[in-house]
């Protein structure tokens, strides 16, 4: 078996059903050996009943099904422990291929293994309109969680030290080596997962990915970007029913990824850098709504109080 497609779904029956065939239409005319396991988190909107189907319609898709939403990271190692391939890719079920083979994306990750191991590779990642989504960046630190609580990496985007996050001021066409790539799609050796302990299961969702990557940069692996692969990425199409919770969701992991990483001061600076953001957000949002007072402003800042409320929850 050569790749082993892992999805973790929950409530997004109408993403997944674009994503699988977009799966089968680019990974069979490449003619390798796949199989997809789909891991769905106790889904009630008809997803599960469509799965199976699914699976009864095309043999190369499992079914697994949980009895509870256990969040991304426990749900993937559980597909991981059922993979068959040598290769697994982690993909989020609102995203399909536009452009790319997968012989292609193989080829050029055996070959920077042969120079040292490879770790996890990204692809190019685009929004729903085009535009370019960051999906390939620079590990946090407290410094550039300060440039994007003050909207610096927005401001001075094309700059190397205030940019360099969202690493947004270079070619994205060119692949290159990278500190970290996001969840959304993460293709690696299934080794090579393993030997780094998997996904940490203590993320619910979000960092988790961050988490991985820097464990196995610290064992000498090596991440990279291919842009010849490119796919289309809803990013918040799910999480957007509840945006503060996603926002409240994002900033927590990144709590835990700090204080796990580095320190528990660490973990008070990002939550005091966070504070500071949102608060200045609100600020903005406040001036908007003098301004322009049907933009939907007061929902953000109403949305935005809310998020600090879950965030400080059981802190």
């Amino acid at each position: 078996m050569d790749i082993s497609i892992i999805i973790v779904n929950y409530n997004s029956l109408d993403f997944i059903k674009n994503c699988i065939k977009s799966i089968e239409n680019d990974v069979e005319k490449d003619g390798l050996d796949y199989e997809i396991l789909l891991v769905d988190n106790n889904s009630d909107d008809g997803s599960v009943k469509f799965l199976k189907g699914k699976s009864r319609e095309n043999s190369r898709l499992y079914l697994i099904e949980n009895k509870s939403n256990t969040g991304f990271s426990k749900a993937s190692n559980k597909g991981t422990l059922k993979a068959r391939g040598h290769y697994l890719l982690f993909l989020n079920p609102d995203t399909k291929f536009l452009s790319g083979n997968f012989s292609e994306l193989v080829r050029f990750y055996e070959e920077r293994d042969k120079n040292g191991k490879a770790g996890v590779t990204g692809a190019k990642i685009l929004n729903s309109d085009g535009t370019l989504q960051y999906g390939q960046r620079s590990f946090p630190t407290p410094a550039r969680q300060f440039y994007e609580s003050y909207f610096l990496h927005k401001i001075f985007r094309k700059n190397r030290i205030f940019g360099s996050y969202f690493l947004s001021w270079w070619d994205h066409d060119k692949a290159r080596e990278v500190d970290w790539l996001t969840g959304s799609f993460m293709f690696i050796k299934r080794d090579y997962f393993l030997e780094a302990g998997m996904f940490d299961g203590d993320y619910f969702m979000y960092s988790e990915d961050t988490d991985l990557c820097l464990k196995l940069k610290r064992r000498n692996y090596k991440n990279y970007y291919f842009p010849d692969m490119v796919i289309e990425h809803a990013d918040s199409g799910i999480a957007s029913r509840d945006m503060a919770r996603r926002e409240a969701g994002i900033w927590k992991s990144r709590r835990l990824y700090f204080k796990k990483n580095y320190s528990t001061a660490h973990a008070v600076i990002l939550s005091l850098l966070y504070q500071a953001g949102i608060f200045n957000r609100i600020l903005l949002f406040l001036i908007l709504s003098l301004f322009r007072p049907q933009s939907g402003s007061m929902k953000r800042v109403v949305s935005c109080f809310k998020a600090i409320r879950i965030y400080y929850r059981n802190l």
